[in-house]
């Protein structure tokens, strides 16, 4: 499903936002293998005569060549082994159109026996032999990873009944009291699961266990031009992710380039959902950033996972991670550290994270962010996106010198935190947002512009921080101390909330006007409405250009695109365009004065 976003304002005004759409190659100038439950491998992968498993099409397929994939469930690990070799000759793993694709990285079991006794009559036990799980058991793996600060005796391996995982428990005894949930015995040879299936027959009803770390990843570094389109990808057992070490995920890139994951679903990962899979590196060691990103991940539904729903170290630089739905992360709360969020990318260099619905990111025992920018961003863009429903913070752009880091035409609610210099915010609503800006004792790189080659690693400070045209509901800018270069100007505050101490003296407006923002959860989305007078109009705001912002000293870099050319933020949260001469305050140009709403329509339903 495309994605669009609608305002439908009082007057009955809708706008589509309408995005680039990258054109499959040709069939006629390509092979299509078609991929079915009742195929073979040794057949020829055809309409007819299909092959049974998308690593068969994935072994055989040349640039240029199509896996369209039909309808069922397929239990596999697909690594791809080659890529396509520019965007006219892609290799595309496709779901056929119409009909829902699942591949899972869990195996049914139908052998469990039941426990006796009326304290145990729900719980119900199975016993496999490693053998069994080859030459990775889950059930036998610690958690384990940098910044993961509590849940390391918890293991990668999980139970599901009907898709959804349950709850492990340390104890045995602690599984008989709570349903959905399950304990690993430890014994030699074999592994033996107790599990509170809360009254269903697990082998009658649908129950797994996951068995393989990765659903789909390559093992071999730096394949390009790989499209991934439409599937449901469930049941991955990869450990903990951090930024310095290689990271496997259910879906990673291994350092890629110029791939496409579009309209998946992506759920129930043990850690994390989706990575772009580098290598060990150090955050301050430059790379090539024409050699890896670039990559376009749009539409997905990312789910239920342990840790974040997208990750990611350097191998995302150029990227656009737009129009996806990312919610339930770190719902259980058995594990967390300093690498848990919706979105959370290091070292992210003119990346875009744009028209993103983020929501129910749970705190847990630290420091869990919506939208987490982290470590030597620059040129980073946040714009579009919808924050909300969230007990962790909604946004932390933290330890990057920035030069610039653009976050604008967002709704937030919630902590927002900016512990990184050169950060420009404009256009955006925070409802009830804190705001920090305490910077933290380290050092961090920065890079020639729209490059990843280092220029220095030098201590951050606070400086040259930039807030404009915002509006904020209930909490506003008077946490935020004064420091060098610091400038805020046409800001809207309501319900309370105050201006800054130090700048907001000239076109900045108090008022007790009742903005009246609310959320409604939308199954694909969500809809925001507030209220409006004419107060965002009548102050006369700038419009934010390359020229307005200016030059960042440090880096030496403007408000740009990768290619260098001039960003003008010249257009609204849903696409409308801004004035010229005076737009709105905050992220929707086309004010009514009195009732508003905003709906944005994200992710994938199939």
């Amino acid at each position: 499903m495309s994605p669009f976003a609608r305002s439908g304002l009082r007057a009955g005004i809708r706008v589509a936002l309408f995005i680039a759409v990258w054109i499959l190659p040709s069939l006629s100038q390509a092979a299509e293998y078609i991929v079915a439950p009742d195929g073979s491998d040794a057949a020829a992968g055809t309409l007819n005569q299909p092959f049974k498993t998308i690593q068969k099409a994935a072994d055989v397929m040349q640039p240029g060549d199509v896996c369209t994939v039909r309808a069922g469930t397929y239990r596999e690990w697909v690594k791809p082994v080659r890529g396509g070799t520019s965007e006219a000759q892609r290799i595309v793993y496709r779901a056929a159109q119409g009909e829902k694709v699942v591949i899972k990285g869990s195996e049914r079991i139908t052998s469990w026996v039941r426990q006796t006794g009326k304290a145990w009559e729900n719980v119900w036990r199975v016993e496999l032999p490693d053998s069994f799980f080859g030459s990775f058991n889950p059930y036998k793996k610690n958690l384990e990873g940098g910044w993961l600060n509590y849940g390391k005796e918890y293991h990668l391996g999980a139970v599901y009944l009907d898709g959804e995982s349950f709850a492990e428990k340390l104890a045995l005894a602690e599984v008989s009291a709570a349903a959905r949930t399950f304990y690993i015995a430890d014994a030699p040879d074999k592994t033996i699961l107790y599990v509170n299936f809360d009254g269903a027959d697990p082998n009658t009803a649908f129950a797994e266990i996951n068995v393989r770390e990765c659903v789909f990843f390559p093992l071999i570094k730096g394949l390009r031009f790989i499209t991934v389109d439409g599937f449901t990808m469930m049941h991955a057992a990869a450990n903990w992710v951090c930024f310095r070490a290689f990271q496997h995920a259910l879906l990673g890139t291994y350092y890629g380039k110029h791939w496409i994951v579009q309209n998946n679903r992506i759920s129930d990962a043990r850690c994390a959902g989706m990575v772009c899979g580098n290598d060990p590196s150090q955050e301050d060691e430059g790379f090539d950033i024409e050699a890896t990103g670039h990559h376009l991940v749009r539409n997905n539904l990312i789910e239920r996972c342990g840790e974040a729903g997208i990750h990611g170290f350097k191998g995302w630089v150029a990227s656009v991670i737009e129009n996806n739905l990312i919610q339930d992360i770190n719902t259980r709360n058995e594990f967390g550290g300093y690498e848990t969020g919706g979105i959370k990318l290091h070292d992210a260099v003119d990346v875009t994270v744009r028209n993103n619905v983020v929501r129910r990111v749970n705190k847990g025992r630290g420091e869990f962010v919506g939208i987490w920018i982290d470590w030597g961003a620059q040129g980073t863009r946040v714009t579009g996106n919808v924050v909300y429903d969230m007990t962790a913070w909604a946004l932390h752009i933290q330890n990057s010198h920035g030069g610039p880091i653009l976050v604008d035409n967002n709704v937030f609610s919630g902590r927002v935190r900016c512990t990184s210099e050169n950060a420009v915010f404009v256009h955006n609503l925070f409802a009830d947002c804190e705001q920090s800006s305490a910077i933290e004792n380290f050092k961090a790189v920065y890079w020639e512009p729209h490059s990843a080659k280092p220029v220095a690693v030098t201590q951050l400070s606070r400086q040259n921080n930039r807030y404009f045209n915002n509006i904020f509901v209930r909490q506003g800018m008077d946490q935020i101390s004064e420091a060098p270069g610091y400038q805020a100007d046409w800001n809207f505050f309501f319900q309370g909330a105050r201006k800054s101490i130090w700048g907001d003296a000239s076109h900045s407006v108090e008022a007790d006007f009742n903005a009246d923002v609310q959320f409604k959860t939308l199954e694909n989305g969500v809809e925001v409405s507030f209220r409006a007078d004419r107060a965002p109009y009548d102050v006369k705001c700038p419009l934010i250009t390359r020229d307005f912002i200016g030059v960042f000293p440090l880096t030496k870099q403007w408000l740009e695109n990768h290619d260098g050319s001039p960003l003008t933020v010249d257009r609204d949260l849903i696409g409308n365009r801004r004035s010229n001469r005076n737009p709105a305050a905050g992220p929707v140009e086309r004010l009514n004065s009195g009732a508003n709403t905003v709906r944005l329509i994200v992710g994938s339903l199939r």
